[in-house]
């Protein structure tokens, strides 16, 4: 069943380019005076179902806090249809609405009243709100004397004591130290778990792609994907390289007849490599003119889509790169195969200055998939392999 459908929904904002037409607007009641308009949103389609972790990214201005204030009925629609199946909480701004003067005790039963809970359902989950906060020995304290990471926990906290069927997290996920933050994401996978809605707005697309089942991406209030994690983010780097519509190459009339190939250590071209083999990722292209502080670089995704590794010649100590007009340009890069065993893509850039955010001539988003086999190599965890020595002695105790 679908908790949220919007269909059609439109939002526009409008203004005023002189303080005398807010006063005209106002006597006119809004009839006249209104002379500037922003679409924040534009015909856009949807269902959200239950169960469902849906991350939403894009630019600044791209309408992801303009959706979620109309889900959660601060804002009016313009036109369009939307519909919410249950009810809603917001993370936002997580220590809001507290008062500095009073004890986080009661400062928890205020604010509970105001996310809707009973007086009774406060007293009995205080215990439970302090407990997960990690903040049993100041309960008593006055807000004032808690630091801002502790009054964001304890925000955290109350607003999740209770499963919201559609929960909204925007850019709020950044709560406390690294092992609380994997306790606010596995209470939110719970949830999920459980057949909450979940709505994650964030420009940490590391964890959009580790922790989202689904992604949309706008961009000047449309709709520009929607689909799995890894897909969305590669599109999301084509619009922050300068291109709006989703392809596997972005670039301009600047870059042509682009090769790209991966080498293993014998030299030869392959999509197979082993841990701790040397690769050469090796780009041949042209120029149709003369390129001026130009930078080369590349980046590493896993299967999921979280970045393992990227670099670039800026960064590797060779700014500025002329890249002449009309002559074959050659360029190597050699590394170790370090990470874990599994499938990757590779993606190729090349730019203006130290970032492709400052002019980009050609960006590819997954332009060569490879595969790493362990190999010789000992059996171990996580993303990336460090050759590990051990030593183990034992010392006979003296009398």
């Amino acid at each position: 069943m679908a908790s949220v459908v919007l269909e059609n929904l439109s939002k526009d904002y409008h203004g005023f380019s002189k303080p005398w037409k807010r006063i005209l607007t106002g006597l006119s009641f809004g009839y006249f005076g209104i002379d500037s308009k922003f679409t924040a949103l534009q015909s856009l389609n949807l269902k959200v179902g239950s169960g469902e972790i849906l991350g939403i990214i894009g630019r600044n201005g791209a309408g992801k806090s303009t959706l979620l204030k109309l889900i959660t009925g601060v804002i009016r629609k313009d036109k369009g249809s939307l519909f919410v199946n249950g009810s809603v909480r917001a993370l936002l701004e997580l220590s809001v609405g507290f008062n500095p003067e009073l004890s986080g005790e009661e400062n928890v039963y205020y604010n509970g009243l105001v996310w809707g809970y009973k007086p009774k359902e406060i007293r009995e989950l205080t215990d439970s709100i302090f407990e997960f906060a990690e903040l049993q020995d100041f309960r008593n304290t006055p807000l004032k004397n808690y630091s801002s990471g502790m009054a964001m926990r304890l925000g955290f906290s109350l607003a999740t004591a209770k499963r919201p069927e559609i929960l909204i997290v925007d850019e709020a996920l950044a709560v406390g130290d690294a092992s609380f933050q994997q306790k606010c994401l596995k209470r939110i996978k719970e949830f999920s778990n459980l057949g909450s809605c979940i709505l994650v707005v964030s420009h940490d697309l590391g964890l959009i792609s580790y922790f989202c089942t689904r992604v949309i991406l706008l961009n000047k209030g449309n709709l520009l994907f929607d689909g799995g994690p890894k897909e969305a983010i590669e599109e999301y780097m084509h619009v922050l390289a300068g291109s709006s519509e989703p392809s596997s190459f972005s670039h301009s009339e600047s870059i042509k007849d682009i090769h790209i190939f991966l080498k293993n250590s014998k030299g030869l071209e392959s999509r197979h490599h082993f841990l701790g083999d040397l690769a050469t990722l090796r780009i041949e292209f042209q120029s149709t003119k003369q390129v001026t502080e130009g930078t080369i670089g590349f980046h590493i995704d896993s299967e999921k889509g979280i970045r393992i590794f990227g670099t670039n010649s800026h960064h590797l100590g060779k700014p500025n790169l002329v890249i002449k007009e009309g002559e074959r340009s050659v360029v190597e890069f050699q590394f170790p195969i370090q990470f874990a065993e599994g499938k990757y893509s590779l993606g190729v850039s090349i730019h203006k200055g130290e970032s492709h955010l400052e002019g980009s001539y050609f960006w590819g988003e997954s332009v060569l998939d490879f595969e790493v086999e362990r190999g010789k190599i000992q059996k171990f965890v996580g993303l990336c392999h460090l050759p590990t020595e051990f030593l183990y002695t034992s010392e006979t105790k003296s009398d």
